[in-house]
């Protein structure tokens, strides 16, 4: 099987160079990698690196999609079977791709045709915390059900990073949706090809470390009285794209809607709104980009992109 393995990044100098040696030096081999950073002013790409390495650079941060994309693209036009997704904080152990591969020659043939992604593990190397994989479900967005015995478990979608693509089936079920741009694209992608009958697994024992460069959210911490608590931090532009695609994919492109459905999905944007409509006067703009991303989801304006 000829596998390309791909690393996007932005502003990762100080761990690409564990995640590429990571990549190259899995036991299953990685035939090319294909490098696409998004702009890093840090000096990301001030270094050598290797001839099996390509390096796509795009001149503006095109967020997460576009580099996936072109990977994909690059995997289909070369030829290869199989294109291997990872962040430029993460790193796969050692044995992370081989165990994905030997869990596929174990298929019957019929399950390797209806199979388009296997998704090694990721560990935040921060918190401990697994990304188990989703479920896409009428009351909404669930969390994988890991298998108590057994090494892999079915999901519909995981996170990108080391999610292993079959090249074959991103040919027939298309490209992931740039105007997604981030968040819940991948949600979108792996329920689109659960739609067209592609089935999903988790690997338990191929596992990716991530967020090697340190925690991914930024936590704010608040004191009333004797009580203390925690709340995300996120900026402007990442509310606005949050709130859009998720109005967007639960009215639009999720094809069962149910009143839970509903109930789930305003919920869920109504929390991210309140969780920083009660907070200190700084935080309104996150409150106005909330807001602009539930408008342009109403009205399907996916191709709007945020401008303060």
């Amino acid at each position: 099987m000829r596998i390309l393995g791909h690393i996007h990044t932005f502003n990762e100098a100080s761990v690409i160079d564990r995640s590429l040696r990571a990549l190259l030096g899995q036991t299953y081999p990685v035939e090319e990698v294909l490098l696409v950073d998004n702009a890093s002013t840090d000096g990301t790409l001030d270094r050598p690196f290797p001839a099996t390495v390509k390096v796509i650079r795009f001149e503006e941060n095109m967020m997460t999609s576009a580099p996936i994309i072109a990977a994909m693209n690059y995997a289909m036009e070369h030829g290869y079977d199989w294109v291997w997704i990872l962040n430029g904080d993460s790193a796969p152990r050692r044995d992370s791709l081989e165990k994905l591969m030997t869990l596929y020659s174990g298929f019957s043939q019929d399950l390797k045709e209806r199979t388009w992604l296997l998704a090694a593990l990721p560990v935040d190397v921060t918190t401990s915390r697994r990304d188990d994989g989703f479920l896409v479900t009428p009351r909404g967005l669930r969390p994988a059900r890991p298998a108590r015995n057994g090494d892999h478990y079915e999901c519909d979608t995981a996170i990108w990073s080391g999610s292993l693509y079959r090249v074959p089936a991103v040919r027939d079920v298309g490209l992931p949706r740039a105007d997604y741009a981030m968040d819940m694209a991948e949600i979108e992608y792996g329920y689109r090809g659960r739609c067209r009958g592609y089935r999903s697994f988790v690997h338990q024992g191929s596992v990716i470390d991530h967020n090697i460069r340190g925690p991914s959210l930024e936590l704010s911490t608040y004191r009333l009285g004797p009580l203390t608590w925690s709340m995300i931090e996120l900026k402007p532009f990442r509310c606005s794209y949050i709130v859009r695609n998720v109005v967007y994919f639960w009215l639009y492109d999720y094809k069962s809607p149910q009143l839970l459905t509903y109930i789930y999905c305003f919920g869920k944007i109504g929390k991210l709104t309140s969780s920083f409509a009660l907070r200190p006067f700084t935080h309104w703009k996150q409150v106005g980009a909330c807001f602009r991303g539930l408008g342009d989801g109403l009205l399907k304006r996916m191709d709007r992109q945020y401008k303060p």
